[in-house]
């Protein structure tokens, strides 16, 4: 029996409790490798299994923080594998369980902040599921009893660039005169002026409404097209082709790729 298939066995046996069935596969999962091909291909069933059996036992009440996290690992082998479409629903459970969350333990905030920090690093093309996330992260970790500055001060920049670069300030507006205190009037003009992040330019139309709305339809298409094989090097310029024409055909949306908005950038 494969180890995918062990994962699942375990899921289903009915002679162990829950907690014993999470520990059994997530030791299981730990006996590869770290951070190979394999680590993250079998961490996508090993969490999706976890996470199924943590949504099927009280998990409000229980295992808030068991679920936060598997969100976060599972979002990362979706990642790792090619399956970006995927996380977003992931990144908006996560917020949906933190609304209204209120807590003075110090070890529970800063797991938090860390599944925030793990979630938005690895989702793409959502700036404000993404600014929402930051707005929760400074919030959390205004809540310790020692909160670390330069977190804030990173989740204060992120929430004003992505504010910046949608036009949105949903989740700035109200907290941005605590921001300005925070880093300075002169930082903060700094931030408004200069939002990009990276030495790559990109298309502004990434940051509209509409293909935030479009892409995970639009990534999973491409996928399917390209045959769902793991992308590799010299795949890109074919990759940006048929998001390309997706995007047009079938959304309106005009979108110029990276090639096009950084003609004197090599990419392979």
């Amino acid at each position: 029996m494969d180890i995918n298939n062990k994962i699942l066995a375990i899921a289903e046996d009915k002679n162990i409790s829950v907690g014993e069935k999470i520990a059994a596969i997530v030791d299981l999962h730990q006996t590869i490798q770290l951070d190979t091909d394999e680590f993250y291909q079998v961490g996508v069933v090993a969490y999706e299994a976890v996470r199924s059996l943590l949504l099927n036992d009280n998990y409000e009440d229980c295992h808030l923080g068991d679920l936060l996290m598997c969100n976060s690992l599972l979002a990362e082998s979706y990642w790792r594998t090619g399956r970006s479409w995927l996380i977003a629903p992931l990144a908006q459970h996560i917020y949906d369980m933190l609304l209204g969350v209120t807590t003075d333990d110090d070890e529970s905030l800063k797991m938090i902040v860390a599944v925030i920090d793990r979630i938005c690093y690895v989702l793409q093309s959502h700036p404000r599921l993404t600014m929402k996330l930051y707005a929760q992260q400074y919030r959390f970790e205004k809540m310790r009893k020692e909160p670390n500055k330069e977190t804030l001060e990173e989740a204060a920049n992120n929430i004003i660039s992505l504010s910046t670069l949608t036009g949105d300030d949903t989740w700035y507006a109200p907290i941005k005169d605590e921001l300005e205190e925070l880093l300075g009037s002169a930082m903060v003009q700094e931030i408004v002026d200069n939002p990009y992040t990276g030495n790559l330019k990109v298309d502004e139309v990434e940051y509209t409404e509409a293909y935030e709305n479009a892409i995970d339809a639009v990534e999973e298409e491409v996928a399917r097209r390209m045959g769902n094989q793991p992308y590799a090097m010299g795949m890109c310029f074919e990759i940006w082709s048929i998001k390309k024409e997706i995007l047009l055909e079938k959304y309106k949306i005009e979108w110029r790729t990276p090639s096009q908005m950084n003609p004197r950038v090599m990419f392979d």
